[in-house]
């Protein structure tokens, strides 16, 4: 009869085999699924790739306009960095220049690029829109150049005119040409207050147009709003 020992033995040594034959295996398993990959990674790029957490961070290079288109001087920008470039600030970090008034010369604002031939205007597409100069205000760090252009800025300036009160100077006064005084339109004026508001005709006329906005400042301002 065989012996107890025998048997153990036997088993003991076949467990053994089965755990080596198993490594054998997935050893060549590895070096397959190794060889597949690196087949797959076109020439040239590697065979390593790093997790996204652990690759360098994207460095974006831009330029900083200046005078000179020769010589420009370029900066680094890095996305993850927490300084945002300044032309992304808010309007609170920022001062921004009023629009550049061309007073109507078209050719100007050609050559300028931005600025404001016309002001005023009563509807929204009414309103001309440019661009103007910011600039970050000190203390503030920030990306890139300091001075940029912020656009959509419209064309409008207020100089003290109030609706509702040169509505009353044209119903009480306007015989005297006083509502005319008041919006700049000093020549027409005095023609109102000869001929006592055209003997009515025209203090009533103006008063139509002032209601329908056919009557405005002569510098194309826009009314005060009270608050």
């Amino acid at each position: 009869m065989i012996s107890l020992n025998y048997i153990l033995l036997c088993g003991q040594f076949f467990l053994l085999l089965t755990v080596m034959l198993l490594q054998c295996m997935e050893g060549i398993h590895s070096q397959n699924s190794t060889t597949a990959e690196s087949a797959s990674v076109p020439p040239g790029l590697g065979s390593t790739v790093l997790p996204f957490s652990e690759q360098p961070p994207e460095t974006v290079k831009f330029e900083m306009p200046t005078e000179n288109e020769s010589s420009p001087d370029p900066y680094e920008y890095r996305p993850p960095s927490p300084v945002v470039q300044c032309d992304y600030l808010p309007e609170e970090f920022i001062y921004c220049q009023d629009p550049v008034d061309h007073a109507g010369n078209h050719s100007a604002f050609l050559e300028m690029g931005h600025g404001c031939v016309g002001w005023g205007g009563q509807t929204v597409k009414d309103v001309n829109h440019t661009e103007v100069i910011c600039t970050a205000l000190d203390g503030i760090e920030c990306a890139g150049p300091r001075e940029f252009f912020r656009g959509n800025v419209p064309c409008i300036k207020y100089t003290g005119h109030y609706f509702i009160t040169t509505l009353l100077y044209s119903f009480f006064l306007g015989c005297f040409g006083v509502d005319r005084f008041c919006l700049g339109h000093t020549g027409t004026a005095v023609g109102k207050l000869l001929t006592l508001g055209g003997l009515g005709i025209w203090w009533f006329v103006d008063l139509i147009l002032l209601i329908t906005g056919g009557l405005m400042p002569s510098d194309y301002s826009n009314w005060c709003t009270y608050y």
